[in-house]
């Protein structure tokens, strides 16, 4: 009980730590890099992109990194108006920067860790809207067919005793 009671005030005294926004970064460009092209694969805008890859920039590690292409990418990121077109010129930048080779690309064995176990950094998976294709449509109809069937069966093979109940209604709750 006096454990209860101790927890009780202890967590009403104890306030939360304050929270670092940019605890856990990087201090290798080659992670701030990836980061950058993980940020361009899931959309999340220019502006995030090269706060990023100004972190890249400056991180003292930059080992595995071709400083001059980071550059590049990052005024080609920081432009007015950067869309989708010159984020995808960015990504081609960044992997040409870091060799090809992602800092969490696997090593020898299994991925372990933080590893990804993968080289690839995908764009974001957006599947279609609706009946987009021939195939869509088949299986709508089969699926509804299916129903159709269903329904049809449920009723003819319905037991004799509960359509009679349907039917007359049920006469002994009646009485």
């Amino acid at each position: 009980m006096a454990v209860c009671i101790a927890a009780a005030v202890l967590s009403v005294l104890a306030g939360a730590g304050p929270a670092r926004a940019h605890g856990n970064e990087s201090d290798q460009a080659a992670v701030l890099v990836e980061q950058a092209i993980a940020l361009i694969a899931n959309d999340a805008g220019a502006d995030r992109v090269a706060e990023r890859l100004h972190d890249a920039s400056e991180a003292p590690d930059q080992m595995g990194v071709d400083a001059a292409k980071v550059q590049a990418a990052m005024e080609l990121a920081e432009q007015p108006g950067a869309g989708a077109a010159e984020l995808a010129q960015v990504r081609g930048l960044l992997l040409a920067a870091v060799g090809g080779q992602l800092a969490s690309r696997p090593t020898a064995g299994p991925a372990v860790g933080s590893e990804t176990g993968t080289s690839e950094v995908l764009d974001e998976f957006r599947p279609a809207k609706g009946v987009s294709n021939g195939g869509d449509v088949a299986l709508l109809v089969v699926s509804v067919a299916v129903l159709v069937v269903g329904l049809v069966l449920a009723r003819r093979w319905r037991p004799p005793h509960t359509l009679r109940q349907l039917e007359h209604g049920d006469e002994q709750g009646t009485r």
